[in-house]
């Protein structure tokens, strides 16, 4: 073998055909560092004399398999993970083709049939113990919570795992399984996210300014309040932000949850091909309504041209209680205030990694799916994502609410840089409610759209936060802009203890 990716993967399939043994053999590793240092130093070595001098130390010893593949991880983790890596390095040949072929296709492995790898620090490489990166116990009903199964290791942290059981729809419900995918998209790339001195610039389009801008059906169903958001086609308004944001500088721009029309789609995507060439906009997320069938919430990302290369469904519903119904002034026909009100989507099945040429690894969880554990969490914790983006759909965004609350913990857990974005239609709302109830204090007169959170340099230090608001009476030009400048932000407060006053 000529390649370290092509032997990890000889590797790996050894290590499946005996899991109970290596289940046994990583226990013992955990407990015993001494020994697992020492092994992981003797594999390390022979990998720097080359993949041949690896492949013969290992042979068929068990314990050394293992520690070959995890010396080739580590090996990996430098070409896969910005924050480790420095541009200054001298990259041997061996390195620099691992790269060519990360770059050209999304792959470090050479054979197709073995699948894409998403390369991790491995067991014998990380700080922390794997079962803080590692979902808990086996993925089948009924495993033991707190079993750990080290292949975990590689069909989590180094292979994409096929799939999940996550949170349950709704109270009562069954937990479900979705699938984990990983996509890379193949494009030609004129900026380098793992630049120590990129400084990106966001752009956010709440789009639904006003009230009428976000029509909320309620309607009544087996018993049950329901509600429907429908956004108004709003395509001029929302080309016009793409120019002014062109201009800008922007390189990400985002519309919340729910917030674009499939009327609007053309507009969009004419305004992106109009800066394709020398614009600076790279990628566009856009949250849109699909109402083929039962209604679907979904998130769908555009190039430069305006093309569509990914997407992603809601997989949590967003069921308001009786606070949120006052809040959002929501009421039935009789102009009563609900008492609750339950979110008519059906939610997706799968959760999807896209690496991106330009911007790097970005997940998308919307709206209610950013406060699960599973998967949002896990994933911010375990797949190392680059950026977590939130559209959401809500009154207002402030560095007190569970926005900020949640996307700090995904922040400080990934160590990934969160967007949240928000429109302003619910503003609206919750103000006449306030004007109402004599709320005045309460009333919202810069809206909060857009949360923007760095991650921690070190343990002991917090996540930079940004709070971008626009004027609700008056949100011309209709977006916010922001360089990614966090040295200028303040510090995310750290989260109150539980039972603290």
């Amino acid at each position: 073998m000529q390649h370290p990716a092509d032997l990890f993967m000889s590797l790996w399939r050894r290590l499946q055909e005996r899991r109970d043994e290596v289940r046994n053999l990583a226990r013992t590793l955990e407990a015993d560092h001494a020994r697992a240092g020492r092994l992981a130093d003797k594999a390390a070595e022979r990998l720097r004399s080359g993949v041949r001098a690896l492949e013969e130390w290992a042979g068929s010893d068990l314990e050394r398999t293992l520690a070959a593949a995890q010396a080739i991880d580590a090996w990996f983790a430098p070409l896969a993970c910005r924050y480790r890596h420095r541009a200054d390095d001298p990259l041997p040949a061996e390195r620099l083709e691992a790269r060519r072929r990360l770059n050209r296709d999304g792959r470090f492995n050479a054979d197709p049939a073995d699948g894409q790898l998403i390369l991790r620090p491995g067991l014998l490489a990380r700080a922390m113990n794997i079962r803080e990166t590692a979902p808990p116990g086996a993925l089948s009903p009924g495993a033991d919570p707190e079993a750990f199964d080290p292949v975990d290791l590689f069909t989590n942290l180094l292979a994409v795992p096929p799939s999940l059981t996550i949170e349950a729809e709704r109270e009562g419900d069954p937990k479900r399984r979705i699938a984990v995918e990983y996509r890379r998209i193949a494009a030609v790339s004129d900026q380098d996210p793992s630049d120590p001195a990129w400084t990106p610039v966001v752009g956010i389009v709440p789009l639904a300014e006003a009230e009428d801008d976000l029509a909320i059906r309620r309607f009544r169903r087996d018993g049950e309040d329901w509600y429907d958001p429908a956004p108004r086609e709003l395509g001029r308004r929302a080309a016009d932000a793409i120019a002014g944001l062109a201009e800008q500088g922007a390189n990400f721009v985002l519309f919340p949850e729910v917030s674009v029309h499939a009327d609007s789609l053309a507009a969009i995507r004419q305004a992106l091909r109009a800066q394709a060439v020398d614009g600076p906009i790279r990628y566009t997320l856009l949250g849109v309504k699909e109402v083929e069938g039962r209604p679907r919430n979904r998130a769908i990302l555009l190039d430069r041209c305006g093309r569509v290369v990914a997407d992603q469904t809601k997989l949590h519903c967003w069921d308001l209680d009786s606070d949120q119904c006052r809040s959002y002034d929501l009421r039935d026909r009789n102009g009563r205030l609900l008492d609750c009100a339950r979110e008519d989507i059906e939610t997706g099945d799968r959760f999807t990694l896209f690496e991106l040429p330009d911007l790097g690894r970005l997940a998308v969880a919307i709206c209610e799916d950013l406060g699960r554990t599973e998967p949002s969490a896990w994933i911010a914790s375990g797949m190392m994502v680059d950026w977590l983006v939130t559209p959401v759909m809500d009154s207002g965004l402030t560095t007190e609410r569970w926005q900020a609350k949640e996307g700090g913990a995904s922040s400080r857990a990934g160590y990934c840089r969160v967007i949240v974005a928000n429109s302003m239609a619910l503003s609206h709302r919750f103000n006449r409610y306030c004007r109402a109830n004599g709320e005045e204090d309460k009333i919202i007169e810069a809206c909060g759209v857009a949360l923007l959170f760095q991650p921690r340099a070190s343990q002991a230090s917090a996540p930079r936060i940004a709070c971008l608001t626009l004027p609700l009476a008056d949100p011309a030009p209709g977006y916010a802009c922001a360089r990614w400048t966090p040295a200028d932000w303040p510090a995310l407060p750290d989260p109150e203890p539980e039972g603290s006053e």
